[in-house]
């Protein structure tokens, strides 16, 4: 499987190069130059511009996993931000390096520990209590996400402007959110918006 994938490791060090590259060879990829278009690179974050090349890299079709010279869960979160499909400390031992490369050329991810539990104390929890949102709010909502205006929508209801403002302000609050856009997510993910 690995034997056809060709990876190169866009990195200045040239005896970390080598020794991914040792890596690399004995788990089955073929290892080439950054030139040579290959299917997956393993690209340091160490400098300012190694930013850019992720985002150079992802766009021309390369699986691409960072390299992280700081791997705390802001440096994973960056590197994804900018397309990477893996990350990876840099100081890792070659092994692991390749490791992480394969299971992102497989289409999944590895993380540290710390950072899913970073990743889960924002993400909004599960089993936190349904906000209590009534059907006539349900359905300002499902109007504000189709795009009709408040100004509209207040016109439909009855309300004044800044009445219906102050309503949905409450509803916002109930969700956990301060705009609109927040608001239709929030209500997006709780599955109110399926509701009608």
């Amino acid at each position: 499987m690995a034997a056809s994938r060709t990876v190169a490791v866009a990195e200045t060090a040239a005896s970390f190069r080598r020794g991914v590259d040792t890596a690399l060879g004995n788990a089955g990829y073929l290892p080439v130059a950054i030139e040579d278009s290959p299917d997956a690179v393993l690209a340091t974050l160490r400098f300012p511009e190694g930013c850019e090349t992720v985002t150079k890299l992802v766009a021309s079709g390369a699986v691409v996993v960072a390299l992280l010279p700081d791997p705390t869960p802001e440096a994973h979160a960056h590197a994804y931000e900018h397309g990477a499909a893996g990350t990876v400390d840099w100081n890792a031992d070659p092994e692991e390096i390749v490791a992480s490369l394969h299971t992102a050329l497989e289409g999944r991810t590895r993380l540290p520990i710390e950072v899913t539990r970073v990743l889960a104390s924002e993400w909004p929890s599960l089993h936190a209590p349904r906000p209590e949102i009534d059907e006539d709010e349900v359905d300002w909502l499902v109007a504000l996400a189709s795009g009709t205006t408040v100004a509209r929508l207040a016109d439909d209801t009855g309300y004044s402007e800044r009445a219906l403002f102050r309503k949905l302000h409450d509803v916002y609050d109930r969700l956990g959110v301060t705009s609109r856009a927040e608001a239709i997510v929030a209500a997006e993910r709780l599955g109110l918006l399926d509701e009608e």
